[in-house]
């Protein structure tokens, strides 16, 4: 998730833990240590731009490597900020802490996280929140505000609890979009031999929806609330870019060919030829409105240049035109159906 959820919910955790006057100290280290793993996004390169997305979520957000990250924050604390009174054992608690939560709240978002690396190199992804989500984190962040304010842990601990309420109805509502996913996949005749629903941006009410039936890959978008009945947003279809469809374009010893399955591990295969610039190759599980199909970010393939690295590219719609769409769907009202 975001920067500030991240050390929001590294602070709260150390919250749990710590006393009343340790509470100042607890919660900064914990935000600190929450947010340290994200140091993976330093691994870049010019000349490869998929280096970036490869390490991202990475070996730092490992459930065995966060404990060192929290480790190394509390020996610098202690060596360096001249916090040489406090017990190393008080500050590694707050900060080991605060940086196993930054892999599990990864987790609970579409992106995929390696959780469990060097043991497996399965991309986590629990599909229970948006990447960013001010309903879940703006509470959570008044609430430390004045638990720091007032010296009061309790505080950060209620705001923690709301976290898992809010966890909780977002399972809830994964359920419901799943169950309205297989009963649309059925009442077209398909059967999915891949299905995912997950929540658009910034909301848990409205999901994107993609299965695979056959060599095709359906998108729609439905919006669910507790007590109300679900409205559907019909998307399109797009053909599926397997492993055999790179196959076809690209020598499979080619640099982009290497980069085409660097993306496909990334994407966790859900990749498709943009029909509108066939040479994009995008990532399905997103894009600015849950029910289209223009990707929010790809890869360019240009077959002439096969031995250098592909480019990737954004497509994002910042417009006010597209946030207005967005809520329309939000709110459940009718939307023009997408090109």
């Amino acid at each position: 998730m975001d920067p500030l959820t991240q050390a929001s919910v590294g602070a709260a955790a150390a919250a749990l833990v710590c006393r009343r006057a340790e509470t100042r100290q607890a919660l900064l280290l914990g935000a600190l240590a929450g947010a340290a793993p994200d140091i993976d996004v330093l691994i870049r390169s010019d000349s490869d731009p998929l280096l970036a997305l490869q390490f991202h979520r990475h070996f730092t957000h490992a459930l065995v490597v966060a404990p060192l990250i929290g480790l190394i924050v509390a020996a610098l604390f202690k060596g360096l900020f001249f916090w040489k009174d406090w017990p190393f054992r008080r500050l590694a608690l707050f900060t080991v802490l605060g940086t196993l939560t930054h892999g599990l709240i990864d987790a609970c978002t579409s992106y995929g996280t390696l959780l469990y690396w060097p043991i497996s190199s399965h991309r986590e992804s629990w599909d229970i929140i948006s990447i960013i989500d001010p309903i879940f984190t703006l509470p959570l962040c008044l609430l430390l505000v004045l638990s720091f304010a007032f010296r009061r842990p309790r505080l950060a601990q209620i705001g923690l609890l709301l976290c898992l309420l809010y966890f909780s109805l977002g399972i809830y509502q994964r359920s419901q979009a799943s169950r309205f996913a297989d009963q649309l996949a059925q009442a077209r005749g398909h059967s999915p031999q891949e299905l995912t629903v997950r929540p658009s941006f910034g909301n848990i009410v409205l999901w994107r929806i993609v299965y695979r039936s056959g060599e095709r890959y359906y998108v729609d978008a439905v919006r669910t609330l507790p007590f109300t009945a679900p409205r559907h947003y019909p998307g399109s279809s797009v053909d599926v870019f397997s492993p055999a469809s790179a196959e076809r374009i690209l020598p499979m010893d080619s640099v982009h060919a290497g980069d085409v399955a660097r993306f496909r591990f990334f994407s966790q295969g859900y990749l498709y030829q943009y029909p509108h610039q066939p040479d994009v190759v995008g990532d399905l599980r997103y894009a600015m409105y849950p029910d289209s199909i223009e990707p929010l970010w790809g890869i360019r393939l240009d077959p002439a240049q096969g031995e250098q690295h592909v480019r990737f590219e954004h497509f994002r719609d910042p417009s006010q035109r597209a946030f207005e769409r967005l809520w329309l769907m939000i709110q459940g009202k009718a939307v023009p159906v997408l090109d």
